[in-house]
């Protein structure tokens, strides 16, 4: 697969934010916490700079180890942040997508009030898997109003690397959704977790809503 016309779109994407980018930099290109990085992109403008790692695909992303030293020591230096983009999809078999489709915003909210019910009945691990589901189809509208190609078969954490490197997503909320994907991925295919706090589960719902609320905003304004 040939990512450069999709890391020059992310490139494009920090140049409209008014970043000045330098891509693939080398280490005189670097600031001095990090010249011994490999990054392909530091954008720069006066509130604040990023250095971004982009992969090829989610595979890449996880074997390269050096990923969470970058992303530490950038997050404790004034001004920085870290950015993780994967640049294309895994690819995988799924369903006939004929049968499949989006559900509206009523829909939408209705499924999340059905959350918090089974919140409160005390069903904590099944509240959390629908929840993710739930947030999966608010990343999708988010993402949609701003005319990104997002669909049938977007990955997840693709998805999440998007809102975050899009300024949507903080850091803080970043890493915490990064940690429930895992769980939620281990609780589908039968493994046992850490114990799951109800608010974990209404974090997510409350991360769904405000996707929902600001993908309507977006639409408002495009």
């Amino acid at each position: 697969m040939n990512t450069e016309p999709r890391l020059n779109q992310v490139a494009d994407r920090y140049r409209v934010q008014g970043y000045q980018v330098i891509l693939r930099p080398g280490p005189d290109d670097l600031p001095e916490f990090a010249k011994d990085f490999k990054v392909e992109i530091v954008a720069k403008r006066a509130d604040g700079c990023i250095l971004a790692s982009a992969k090829k695909n989610q595979s890449d992303l996880e074997a390269d180890g050096e990923i969470p030293r970058y992303a530490e020591i950038t997050e404790n230096q004034p001004c920085w942040r870290f950015d993780i983009i994967v640049l294309g999809f895994e690819s995988q078999p799924i369903p006939d997508k004929r049968e499949a489709k989006e559900p509206s915003e009523e829909d939408i909210r209705r499924a999340l009030e059905d959350v918090e019910r089974m919140l409160q009945v005390g069903f904590i691990q099944q509240a959390l898997i629908a929840a993710w589901a739930v947030l999966e189809t608010a990343m999708r509208r988010r993402l949609q109003a701003e005319e990104e190609e997002v669909g049938w078969g977007s990955s997840p954490r693709t998805m999440l690397n998007e809102l975050y490197s899009g300024g949507v997503l903080q850091s803080s909320a970043f890493r915490e959704l990064e940690t429930l994907y895992q769980v939620r991925s281990a609780l589908v295919h039968g493994f046992t977790t850490p114990i799951i706090e109800n608010s974990a589960v209404q974090f997510l719902v409350d991360t769904a809503r405000m996707l929902l609320d600001e993908s309507r905003a977006a639409k408002k304004t495009a």
